[in-house]
């Protein structure tokens, strides 16, 4: 009766996204945008790229056309100078409505988020409480605002480009228009291209990722797949894996440790996503779930096997290190290798190449049956904390989760790679540091395994190269460029004719 209730309650909170006319709307609206807009053909660059190219192809001729377009000129009754600022007007037409397009389906996401979080609240599922969502919710905030200051310099751009049709473009007057309005399309891009580091969307399950960035995380992990899981997801992803994770645990097998069972069934998950057919990872997740179990996670509405595989890429790409880590122990097991040292398994990995900050991960793992208190050292001139120094007490773990004969990836029972990697992460002890360079290039981190007494009993030196990330160094260059053109194209202009004001008062 109380696991009917449980499962009733939990069902009741793990409800789908209700379709409404919002979530179809933006369906819609992503698509197009993802196909042509922000993403794929990219208009919402193209079209303004070409219009700053004819803005000056029709200032190049402002004075006199080309040969051949006297052949021309006198059916279309305009030079050839105006004739390329009817076509500017045109392309920034079509920059303007996609901009109009792109914003309301950015203007759509940011309100599924608002009712997706009003429907958690209704729920019992507090996102505010969740750390992480205020800075989620000021960079949603923050996008909508740049991209309304994006169409409005647009549609001032356009407008100060009709009036040349007034002025004439062979004019002072027309020229200076012609300039204030490359200064304002400059201005729009200068307010567009920023957005497009975190893009966001609502219409997958997934589509906060990116824009979602961990502001913390556990230094020591208790469960560790659970853990990055956790970390990594933004807080609505986070609300709702909270519930399925009640789920999972209610449909576990009789005498299976719930630790163990969680952090087997993500590793079986990570492993599918790096190529273990379908049929052994089921066969894996049958010996920790019960048939329900194995119903749910296949037929989960949120949770899908779609959305862990991009969860698990995303984590991936995130903390590349902690996969090479566990990898190398994976390969260990199964080419039956001693553990590092006699009694203790130590492993440590971070990243080749650091741009913000440094994540480096140390696995320690005591495999006597008496308890061990060690010591983990880190030192590094690059880094902030320079020298750093936690100590672990390491409990006998269980069952000895190692083995000195080779082992297959997947098989029946525990004694097999993924069976004896989820019990080492379980019992071992995996620190997560976040290290902040202090300078650009070559750089290493000394990571040191010491007794309590500081007697060396294994160390490491990793050699790593710092730099920034190229593609958001050139955005935010581009996007400085542009504001700084814009203001200095809209500052000329203005000083341009006042000085002719003057000029003609003086003459």
């Amino acid at each position: 009766m109380v696991d009917a209730e449980i499962e009733s309650q939990s069902d009741s909170q793990s409800v789908p996204r209700a379709d409404d006319g919002i979530l179809t709307s933006e369906h819609f609206w992503y698509a197009l945008d993802r196909q042509m807009l922000g993403s794929g053909l990219r208009l919402i660059l193209i079209l303004p790229a070409f219009s700053i190219f004819t803005s000056f192809g029709a200032l190049a001729f402002s004075s006199s056309s080309p040969e051949w377009w006297s052949k021309i000129e006198p059916t279309l009754g305009m030079s050839f100078a105006l004739a390329l600022t009817a076509l500017t007007f045109i392309i920034l037409l079509g920059y303007i409505l996609v901009q109009i397009f792109h914003r309301h389906r950015v203007e759509l996401s940011i309100r599924n988020f608002e009712k997706e979080v009003k429907r958690l609240n209704d729920n019992h599922l507090s996102v505010q409480s969740l750390h992480g969502y205020e800075s989620l919710a000021d960079l949603l905030n923050g996008a909508r605002s740049k991209h309304s200051w994006s169409l409005s310099f647009g549609i001032m751009s356009s407008l100060l480009l009709g009036s040349i049709f007034v002025f004439d473009i062979a004019t002072l007057n027309g020229k200076i228009l012609l300039l204030l309005s490359f200064s304002t399309l400059s201005l729009s891009l200068g307010q567009h291209i920023p957005t497009r580091s975190r893009p966001f969307n609502m219409d997958e399950r997934t589509g906060l990722l990116n824009a979602y960035t961990p502001p913390i995380h556990p230094s020591t992990l208790e469960m560790v797949f659970d853990d990055l899981v956790k970390t990594h997801m933004d807080p609505l992803l986070r609300s709702e894996y909270e519930v399925y994770s009640k789920e999972i645990e209610a449909r576990f097998q009789k005498g299976i440790d719930s630790q163990y069972a969680r952090e087997k069934i993500l590793m079986t998950l990570y492993r599918h996503s790096k190529g273990l057919d379908f049929k052994t990872m089921q066969s894996e997740l049958s010996e920790v779930l019960t048939d329900k179990g194995m119903e749910l996670v296949q037929n989960h509405p949120v949770f899908t096997m779609e959305e862990w595989l991009t969860i698990i890429h995303h984590i991936e790409r995130s903390c590349p290190a902690f996969f090479r880590m566990i990898g190398r122990i994976e390969e260990d097991l199964g080419a039956g290798r001693s553990s590092t040292t006699s009694g203790i398994v130590f492993e440590v990995d971070m990243e080749n190449v650091v741009h913000e900050r440094a994540n480096l991960f140390t696995l320690i793992h005591n495999l006597s049956k008496t308890p061990r208190s060690i010591v983990v050292r880190v030192q590094s001139p690059d880094f902030r904390p320079h020298d750093l120094a936690m100590t672990y007490r390491l409990n006998p773990g269980e069952r000895h989760w190692w083995s000195s004969k080779p082992l297959p990836l997947a098989a029946e029972g525990d004694d097999d790679v993924l069976g004896l990697m989820s019990g080492l992460l379980r019992d071992g002890t995996v620190a997560w540091q976040s290290l902040l360079p202090e300078r650009f290039g070559e750089a290493t981190v000394s990571v040191r395994l010491e007794e309590l007494s500081g007697d060396l009993i294994i160390g490491r030196q990793i050699n790593v190269r710092v730099r920034t990330k190229y593609l958001q160094r050139i955005r935010y260059f581009t996007s400085l460029s542009s504001n700084l053109i814009g203001i200095l194209g809209i500052a000329a202009g203005i000083f341009i004719k006042i000085n002719d004001i003057f000029g003609n008062i003086g003459a």
